[in-house]
């Protein structure tokens, strides 16, 4: 995309915002957004909490049902390891959250060898879905109106999304992950909540919204 962007620079003189790291000079292009944790700086470089989407606080806020206590696990693709200890996590949100309704929400990165794992260990959620054999993908739902949110760290991309909420999100399997993945981890520490520490109070991250106006205001 770089390169495309680059070629319609020329051809037509206009200005060139490239999104995400292109692998070159950052001094190339008229604005460059890449997320916080890759470390690119410059003047005309936008630093980004996690990634881009167009997944809102208000977009999900029209679809909040305000259920009874309800707790989501959303399953990225962790490192095998991380499947080996669900039984462990299941405690801890049977240890803690005992009251609330739990739904499990795979991704199409969640590999399907563990799928039966899941759903054995997962055997008292209220409803799992793992593919489109288990019916919609309830995926944006389970954002809007899970007061806990649980996510595989491994995901940037699902974390980004879920701190656009005012919900307690939970990062687990972050031994599983990259430098880069934990650069990222650290860059929304205060976001994050954890098992027996729940934040009181949740500033959604507004990310898309922030580097529009920046844009904007840049060129």
């Amino acid at each position: 995309m770089a390169a495309i962007g680059k070629y319609f620079k020329r051809k037509l003189n206009c200005k060139h915002i490239q999104i995400l790291n292109p692998g070159d000079n950052p001094k190339k292009y008229d604005v460059l957004v890449c997320p916080e944790h890759d470390k690119i700086t410059g003047t005309n470089v936008i630093s980004t909490k996690g990634s881009l989407h167009n997944i809102s606080y208000k977009s999900l806020n029209k679809i909040k049902e305000n259920p009874e206590k309800l707790i989501c696990l959303i399953l990225g693709n962790p490192a095998n390891g991380f499947f080996k200890e669900l039984n462990h996590l299941s405690d801890l949100i049977n240890q803690y959250f005992s009251d609330h309704d739990l739904v499990i929400c795979g991704s199409r990165r969640t590999p399907e060898k563990h799928h039966q794992t899941i759903r054995s260990i997962f055997s008292n959620a209220k409803a799992i879905w793992l593919s489109n054999v288990d019916g919609e993908n309830p995926y944006q739902n389970l954002l809007a109106n899970s007061d806990i949110i649980i996510v595989t760290a491994d995901s940037i991309n699902m974390l980004s999304e879920a701190c656009t909420t005012t919900n307690n999100v939970i990062a687990v399997a972050q031994k599983y992950i990259s430098p880069k993945h934990k650069r990222f981890i650290d860059s929304i520490d205060k976001r994050l909540s954890k098992f027996d520490d729940l934040n009181e109070n949740n500033e959604p991250l507004d990310t898309l919204n922030e580097v529009t106006q920046r844009i904007i205001r840049m060129i």
